[in-house]
């Protein structure tokens, strides 16, 4: 049967003709209960990646369950095994944080600006109350406390942007960049402390700074060699092909070498973006496909990996309380540099933690085995799971459409 003319849709919406023949557009269907649950569930996961439902919440609780302290289905044979995967995994997200970053325009630039700001910012103070705390608490972690304290103070200084539907203001967009620009600093910083914590005993701090230094020039190399490669393709599947192989090469690379394969993955990902040509969109179209399970790869396995330890315990709370602190901190001292924002809009849009101080732990897991690592990486998955659900009560209450 042909619809009547009231239940048509326009595409402009409602006009002054309909309004003086008494018409009013159809509402908005209503989001049922589940939508509405969700919905403030719902972040953009930082790291430049596409709109998910707070995956952490979910997966990090099943890899706890499926782990070796459970049913041991993710044995420590298995984990072993996933472990170059991981590797390739953690290079991925640094090549989406890469592609994310887009200094055109003065704006944008600002962004960035305010972004460092904040989060170094967070950084400090985190660093800063967890070398306080750890002096005092001689907390037997195998690890200088200095070294500690700045490892806390990366994994809490990315934010995830909560992400709304429909046509967010320019606020909220500001916000969203912020919390995409803010994972530069620690991805730079995590580099660093990856490199101080596989260093010789007795190894200068000069030496570190120059290992970050060669993680982001095999980075650029392997990216500009994948650059030659797949824009000159014959076929899809082939670039595809090469884009894996690419990806690999920097998470394999890095592993092997015991360096931070988030950075050089960084570094190959703003190679593709601020060279002329498509690159960016070629890979970023490519990598969207296996974005989510690399996701859940990296959740099961870090709540596979997590112990309970009373370093873990003790930990977990400061984190989060002091990530909360730095977090406002910082977003006030960033909305004082971009106007548009007020300082309380953006504390909360910065209160979520995405996935980077999990995927960053991982690293520091793989790289250093010992016990206070592992308590790290469980203090961390743990404040993560409380930082998520703590940003979904400061979030900004939204009306439901009229019905």
């Amino acid at each position: 049967m042909r619809p009547s003319r009231a239940d048509w849709r326009e595409a402009g919406g409602a006009d002054p003709i309909d309004e003086a023949l008494g018409r009013r557009p159809r509402p908005p269907a209503r989001p049922n209960v589940i939508q509405r649950w969700l919905r403030p569930l719902k972040n953009r996961a930082a790291l430049g990646l596409a709109p998910a439902a707070a995956p952490a919440l979910v997966f990090v609780p099943l890899g706890m369950l499926l782990g070796p302290h459970a049913l041991n289905v993710l044995s420590p044979l298995t984990l072993a095994y996933l472990d170059t995967a991981v590797s390739v995994a953690l290079a991925v997200l640094g090549v989406f944080v890469g592609l994310a970053v887009d200094l055109k325009g003065e704006r944008q630039r600002r962004l960035l600006g305010a972004a460092s700001v904040e989060a170094l910012l967070t950084v400090g103070i985190v660093a800063v109350a967890f070398w306080f705390l750890l002096s005092g608490w001689q907390m037997p972690l195998g690890l200088p406390t200095a070294l500690v304290g700045l490892a806390l103070g990366v994994s809490a200084s990315a934010s995830a942007a909560l992400w709304h539907e429909d046509a967010p203001d320019d606020a909220h967009l500001a916000a969203s960049r912020i919390a995409d620009f803010d994972d530069l600093v620690p991805i730079l910083l995590g580099g660093f402390v990856v490199a101080r914590v596989t260093a010789a005993p007795g190894t200068g701090w000069l030496e570190s700074v120059a290992d970050l230094g060669i993680t982001m020039a095999l980075g650029l190399g392997i990216g500009f060699a994948g650059m030659l490669l797949f824009e000159r393709a014959h076929s899809r599947a082939e670039r595809n092909v090469f884009i894996a192989g690419i990806v690999a090469l920097l998470g394999g690379a890095t592993a092997y070498l015991a360096l931070s394969p988030l950075l050089a993955g960084l570094a190959a990902g703003m190679l593709w973006t601020l060279t002329p040509g498509g690159a960016d969109e070629v890979v970023r179209e490519d990598l969207r496909r296996i974005q989510h399970p690399l996701i859940v790869l990296l959740l099961l396995v870090a709540g596979a990996l997590c112990t309970y330890s009373l370093a873990a315990v003790w930990l977990c709370a400061p984190l989060v309380l002091f990530r909360l602190a730095g977090k406002l901190a910082g977003g006030w001292v960033a909305s004082r540099m971009e106007r548009e924002l007020t300082p309380g809009d953006l504390g909360a849009h910065l209160v979520a933690p995405g996935l980077f101080g999990i995927a960053f732990m991982l690293n520091v897991r793989q790289v250093l085995e010992v016990p206070g690592a592992t308590a790290l990486l469980t203090a961390v998955v743990v404040g993560t799971l409380a930082s998520e659900a703590l940003a979904v009560l400061l979030s900004p209450a939204q009306e439901d459409d009229a019905p």
